[in-house]
């Protein structure tokens, strides 16, 4: 056993550059999954870390229904039967010089060392510093992270959009985020909050007494109900996150199948001198397995490095999109573990093994006379093209059931997609088988060589069909991905164009609320004719995280062209009497209608309110409900005003001195200002680098097919070496015999691109139609564009070119009497 196993592990050092192509591949689909898996769960756990260190040992936090706490409420707190302890907090962002945003927590440094003792201990303890904090407006205390990241410490400034901090003190903070700390007076003059504030952090006793005594308008939230909600916020990404790296792993088992069946051609003489000599069958089979396994565990311990250096270029962009999409989240980078070493060599180890299934059977099966005829043709199987298509076929079937099961659970979706994937997957020997014909006459223009490389590639399938099937899904995936992406892109703009049609928008995008006598004071301006006092903020419905928005009914009703689901902007009527209208994702999330009631925790109670009509909105998929500012007044008694929109006459010949006087007096303020044009390509910028993952995914998946192309045609040259050697003694020229290897690479790259025109567009219409809309609940409308297809085809092509170089040097290198020595 020792004798047969050295002989076939000898061939791995014979063969280093082969081997170090098959080990690239297998670390290329392991490196894939550790990658994305270990970023999106390092964000997750970088989240709950950082949520626990912000809560420090608060049980509950109490807010009001919508918009922000009065600080008289401290007073209540004090005489509380039920409060332990509690600390006032302002929470909001600051961006940096260079661009980033960082967190900033205002707090009163002697309520909250009962909450959070950690963040300024050892930074206050004298007299010095702590009269510092509490008097010097610009001064701060930052985390180690920030001071790391910044190279700033103690006695030095942090230069922000808002001036230059010295920064009094640096603090240890296990969640890695990004943290400044300022005293509460000060963050609320910094962010024009004054007597206002966030929330208010507490220990209780008795929970539902202490909320009993509150009575209404106000929304007392334990710490764990409160993270378990924003973690909820981030399940159907996190969840999309997943199912993008399962279906590069897809992809690799492909490889690693042709990386088992190329080890199969490369040894198959070798095992036919071994059995007779003496092996046994079974002792072949173990000494395959143990070269495949090996494979397996030192591409998967490569694979482990390389996915983890993967997921630390992932986690800045997995931070971003949940920072831009959800809330502020600047996680830490992965750290190296043992387990994740442990995890790639499992998963390589696995995916070759199930990868090599086929091979080994076809190993079994072969007899010693077959294996000592050195690397021999396999030949198209019909009988066996036909079983595999019928399987295909139940899969497709499959998917078609699990697809329209999907809106009652959206893993279904899912389901139904990778089943969509593997079905077409196993349809490709037929399509191929059906085509040879085609492809043989259409390469046959190309002169004989091209006649040859179609009927290598119809007739091989076992080989190409195989690398075909793993190359068309790559190509799908960037067909079906780019399609999707390019329609929300779309989508989003024509959103845009329907809802952003004020020439500028004051304080978006920014925690600096815009005063209301700011508001009226733009009002006033001649020749302003419209301006909108826009308000968002988070609430409470069924226990679920939804938004509320108040806007001016009738200024949107003049100035804009939402996109209604049924109707159009007679829609307004109703809500400027007090109704309500809401967006799709709202509608799907809680099934609600046209003509529906919703109700309202309000300030001072439940508040019924009837649905108008419904929307179609991106701004958020956990639902916005929109009311008119009068009744959001009403129900919420928050005069904050988040951002003001403001709308000129277009024919107005005083345009352009109108604008520069509402942009003189925000400036007055400090209030940031953006026109119509830079707020779209803000979010339209944000768009972008949300999906910048997805992208990162999608090229991972042509690499790893990239060596599947490689793969089956070094197979292919191997097993066909003596019949090369008998073509080139005939009269052909190694020339031809390149050109006949360059044709087959291009023939089977461009079958994969023929197929993956129909698998890419379904799986388009899969992504947009049913994933995107039931994980987010809004409907993205398809928008056909040439831009994946181009790059599919300029893909499929040089990655068929540069797959076939290998093969085409080995032509040059071997001489005709070396290839058909055995005969």
């Amino acid at each position: 056993m020792r004798v047969v196993t050295k002989s076939f592990l000898r061939y791995l050092t014979r063969r280093r550059s082969l081997v170090a192509v098959q080990l690239l591949g297998i670390a290329c689909g392991v490196a894939a999954v550790i990658g994305m898996t270990l970023s999106a769960r390092t964000a997750l756990s970088g989240f709950s870390e950082a949520i626990r260190f912000l809560n420090g040992s608060a049980t509950h936090q109490i807010e009001r229904v919508a918009g922000p706490l009065d600080e008289k409420l401290i007073a209540r707190l004090t005489g509380d039967p039920d409060v332990i302890a509690f600390s006032p907090v302002i929470d909001r962002k600051l961006r940096l010089s260079r661009g980033h945003q960082v967190r900033v927590l205002g707090i009163d440094p002697f309520l909250d060392r009962g909450i959070r003792p950690r963040m300024v201990q050892g930074q206050l303890n004298s007299a010095q510093n702590l009269v510092s904090f509490l008097t010097d407006r610009r001064t701060i205390i930052i985390d180690e992270t920030l001071s790391r990241d910044t190279k700033i410490g103690a006695g030095q400034e942090l230069q922000t959009d808002r001036g230059p901090f010295r920064v009094l003190g640096i603090f240890s903070n296990p969640a890695g985020e990004p943290l400044v700390l300022m005293d509460i007076a000060h963050a609320q003059a910094l962010f024009g909050f004054e007597g206002y504030l966030d929330r208010v952090d507490l220990i209780l006793k008795d929970a539902s007494a202490f909320a009993s005594r509150m009575g209404p308008g106000f929304h007392v939230e334990s710490s764990t109900h409160r993270s378990g909600s924003l973690r909820t916020m981030l399940s159907a990404f996190r969840l999309n996150l997943e199912a993008l790296s399962l279906l590069a792993l897809f992809v690799g088992i492909f490889l690693i199948y042709n990386t088992a069946m190329f080890v199969v051609v490369s040894r198959r003489k070798d095992a036919g001198i071994l059995r007779s000599l003496g092996a046994s069958r079974h002792e072949i089979i173990a000494s395959f397995l143990s070269e495949i396994l090996l494979l397996g565990f030192v591409g998967g311990a490569l694979g482990s490095s390389l996915g983890f250096l993967l997921s630390r270029l992932l986690i800045g962009l997995v931070g971003d999109t949940v920072s831009n999409l959800y809330f502020f989240l600047s996680p830490p980078p992965p750290t190296w573990s043992s387990g994740i070493l442990a995890v790639g060599i499992l998963l390589g180890c696995s995916a070759s093994l199930l990868g090599s299934l086929f091979p080994l059977l076809e190993l079994v099966r072969m007899q010693p006379v077959q294996a000592l005829a050195g690397r021999v043709v396999h030949r198209a199987n019909w009988s066996k093209v036909k079983h595999v298509a019928w399987l295909g076929g139940g899969f497709l079937v499959l998917s078609g059931l699990l697809l329209a099961a999907s809106p009652f659970q959206v893993y279904l979706g899912f389901a139904g997609a990778f089943a969509f994937v593997t079905g077409v997957s196993m349809l490709t020997p037929v399509a191929v088988y059906a085509l040879r014909s085609a492809l043989k006459y259409s390469l046959g223009l190309l002169g004989l060589p091209g006649r040859v490389a179609g009927g290598n590639i119809g007739n091989n399938l076992d080989r190409t069909a195989i690398a075909i099937a793993a190359f068309m899904i790559a190509l799908s995936l960037t067909i079906g991905l780019g399609s999707m992406i390019s329609s929300f892109r779309q989508s989003l703009i024509w959103w845009m164009g329907t809802q952003l049609r004020g020439d500028l928008y004051v304080g978006s995008q920014s925690d600096v609320d815009v005063p209301e006598d700011f508001y009226e004071e733009i009002k006033r301006i001649p020749g302003v004719v419209g301006t909108d006092p826009y308000r968002n903020v988070r609430i409470t419905y069924r226990g679920e995280p939804v938004f509320a928005a108040s806007i001016d009914a009738g200024v949107l009703q003049k100035h804009t062209r939402f996109g209604w689901l049924q109707g159009g902007n007679e829609n307004w009527n109703p809500v400027k009497e007090g109704a309500v209208v809401i967006s799709e994702s709202f509608a799907r999330r809680f099934r609600a209608r046209t003509g529906d009631t919703i109700t309202l925790d309000g300030a001072n109670g439940p508040v019924p309110l009837k649905i108008a009509a419904i929307f179609y909105d991106y701004t958020t998929e956990h639902g916005l409900v929109m009311m008119d500012r009068a009744t959001y007044l009403r129900i919420f008694e928050d005069r904050t005003i988040s951002s003001l929109g403001v709308f000129i006459d277009p024919a107005n010949p005083q345009k352009t001195e109108i604008l520069e006087a509402v942009q003189r007096k925000a400036a007055e303020r400090g209030l940031p200002v953006l026109s119509q044009a830079g707020l779209r390509d803000s979010i339209l910028g944000v768009f972008d680098s949300t999906f910048a993952v997805t992208r990162s995914m999608r090229a991972i998946a042509i690499v790893i097919a990239f060596f599947g192309i490689t793969g089956a045609l070094l197979t292919l040259f191997l097993e066909r070496q003596r019949e090369f050697g008998i073509y080139r003694a005939l009269g052909f020229s190694s020339p031809q015999i390149a050109s006949m290897t360059l044709l087959e690479g291009l023939g089977m790259g461009l079958l994969s691109f023929l197929f993956s025109l129909v698998v890419g567009t379904t799986l388009a219409v899969i992504l947009i139609k049913v994933i995107n809309l039931n994980s987010f609940n809004w409907t993205i409308f398809y928008h056909p564009s040439w831009e994946p297809y181009l790059l599919a085809l300029v893909t499929a092509i040089l990655a068929s070119v540069v797959a076939a170089l290998y093969p085409i040097l080995k032509v040059y290198r071997v001489y005709p009497h070396m290839q058909i020595r055995e005969e």
